[in-house]
């Protein structure tokens, strides 16, 4: 059996239990009692069941107005398809960069990339919106606009030169219809003379042109070898074409032939050839 003061304590103890049991109960009726609870219990079994059908964005109210034991409200967007709330105030979207392009009234310039590649860039604006010049290919390599201008005048030098030279061949070749183009000191332009000038009577009588001492005499060799396809000397021309050096007009006279080629090409500009009886083989 149990003692006296055993029983007492296990009394005092149930006692106890009912008390706050009793005290407890009438705080959570109390609390169930209140708006607050009440309303804050509806809206979540309203969720719950609207949750089985769709998932629709929910908002909770602003009544403009704090619940008593709440903290300050504060404005939140429901994203659908995402459970954090978020403020309403958007993030700040950095800027996309706009591509490099000129406008409508802005003047563009092609710029050489590494030498090959171009693009095209807006021209550079100076004060007062004047536009600043850029360096050319010839600023950039003066040399090169030299060197063309040099060219230039060689090319130019050269064809006033040969203007010149045909002037002179021209008026050469009127003096006779026999020319003689000699050096005075190439013994087969001797040997050549000597049969044209000693041995024949030609009327009119052979102009002869030594060129070792005519201002013109290296431009007019050329220019005859260009012609007539004989670049040496003597060079005999009868009006105007070639019957070759100083062998050539031995072989002709050795074989009595030279007179009647002159006359053939001389024509009626050349009036008399003969050769001279007294000369001598």
């Amino acid at each position: 059996m149990f003692s006296q003061r055993r029983i007492r304590f296990m009394a005092a103890t149930a006692l106890i239990v009912f008390i706050l049991y009793l005290h407890y109960s009438s705080d959570s009726q109390s609390v169930r009692n209140q708006t607050f609870y009440q309303s804050t219990v509806a809206a979540i079994n309203a969720e719950k069941a609207g949750a089985g059908n769709t998932k629709a964005p929910s908002y909770l109210s602003h009544t403009g107005k704090e619940q008593p034991g709440s903290k300050p409200s504060e404005e939140y967007t429901y994203v659908e398809g995402d459970d954090k709330e978020e403020p309403a105030i958007p993030k700040a979207q950095p800027e996309p960069q706009q591509p490099l392009q000129a406008s409508a009234d802005q003047d563009t310039e092609e710029i050489p990339i590494a030498g090959r590649t171009k693009m095209t860039v807006p021209k550079e604006k100076g004060p007062g919106g004047s536009e600043v010049e850029t360096e050319t290919d010839a600023e950039a390599a003066p040399w090169k606009e030299d060197d063309e201008d040099e060219e230039k005048k060689k090319q130019k030098q050269l064809e006033i030169e040969l203007a010149e030279t045909k002037a002179e061949l021209n008026d050469i070749l009127k003096r006779s219809p026999v020319i003689i183009f000699s050096k005075s000191y190439c013994p087969f332009s001797k040997k050549a003379k000597a049969i044209l000038l000693g041995k024949y009577t030609i009327v009119p009588a052979p102009f002869v042109v030594e060129l070792d001492q005519h201002p013109l005499g290296p431009r007019l060799q050329s220019l005859l070898g260009e012609n007539t396809g004989r670049h040496t000397v003597p060079n005999i021309l009868v009006n105007g074409r070639s019957i070759g050096g100083g062998d050539d007009i031995a072989a002709l006279d050795d074989h009595d032939e030279l007179a009647p080629r002159l006359k053939s090409l001389g024509g009626k500009w050349l009036q008399d050839v003969n050769r001279n009886e007294d000369s001598t083989d």
